[in-house]
């Protein structure tokens, strides 16, 4: 596949510099078809508006689509998943913006009005908790029940 990239690469600097009358032989008739097919692609004005082929065609994904589906179909495919794919990042972006901002709003320490606050244990300082373990001692060596 690596071969195959770099041959593209080759071709597209050719065409690119002018001299597309150079013929780059794979061996493989069936790549040389695809590659020929880009290059008229190329030379037609096919490529999709702000397509860059030569940075693309870096992509092994790109050649693989060339290859089962058409150098114009495979262009166009491509295109639509790397937009599919920014599209998810853009979206997942946004909705990781969304999460740090509704983490940000302060909340409410009142319930609905139903119960009063309770002790908070994690709170108190170390005198305060030894105050009160050893008054929950006291109950209970008197038979008391400690609620919490």
């Amino acid at each position: 596949m690596k071969q195959k990239q770099n041959a593209i690469e080759r071709r597209l600097g050719s065409t690119q510099a002018g001299s597309g009358t150079e013929r780059a032989e794979s061996g493989d008739p069936e790549f040389d078809a695809l590659v020929s097919e880009l290059t008229q692609l190329i030379a037609d004005g096919g490529l999709p508006e702000g397509f860059d082929l030569q940075e693309a065609a870096k992509d092994a994904a790109l050649v693989e689509l060339m290859q089962q589906y058409g150098a114009a179909a495979g262009i166009r495919i491509y295109i639509a998943e790397r937009r599919a794919e920014e599209a998810e990042e853009a979206a997942m972006q946004r909705l990781s913006t969304q999460l740090r901002s509704r983490n940000a709003v302060p909340k409410s320490t009142r319930s609905g009005g139903a119960g009063g606050g309770g002790t908070n244990y994690r709170s108190m300082d170390g005198e305060a908790f030894r105050a009160l373990l050893q008054q929950m001692k006291k109950t209970a060596r008197d038979g008391g029940k400690t609620r919490l």
